[in-house]
């Protein structure tokens, strides 16, 4: 009877990590690489236009980290914060962008608007 719980508890175990590995969390470098991939095949970014966007969004991510750890993680405070640096950031961006690709990144705003506000209702 014990080495039966012993095997079920193993068989468990082996389960809750299988989906905990299989499951990787994206790290900061990794959603930044994310985001420029998808602006460039949006866009249609030139290599030097890729540096500086990528630089942009560096930045962009190190000051919301600031502002964050500033507001002791106060998700509710936050929020205006980080609306008005988006709103800064895509406007850095736009900056860069030619006259034929900035609809095409307004688009691609949209596009990620509506996927923040699914991911919204799917966490109520």
């Amino acid at each position: 009877m014990k080495s039966r719980k012993l095997f079920l508890m193993v068989i468990l175990a082996a389960a809750v990590l299988t989906c905990a590995i299989a499951q990787p969390r994206m790290g900061r470098g990794d959603r930044t690489e994310a985001q420029l991939k998808r602006i460039i095949e949006k866009v249609g970014l030139s290599t030097e236009q890729s540096i500086k966007v990528k630089e942009v969004i560096l930045k962009a991510r190190e000051e919301a980290r600031a502002e964050f750890d500033k507001n002791d993680g106060d998700r509710e405070s936050m929020r205006e914060i980080m609306k008005k640096r988006t709103e800064k950031t895509d406007a850095e961006i736009l900056k860069l962008l030619t006259k034929e690709q900035k609809p095409k990144y307004e688009e691609y705003k949209k596009e990620r608007q509506k996927e923040m506000e699914e991911r919204m209702r799917e966490r109520q």
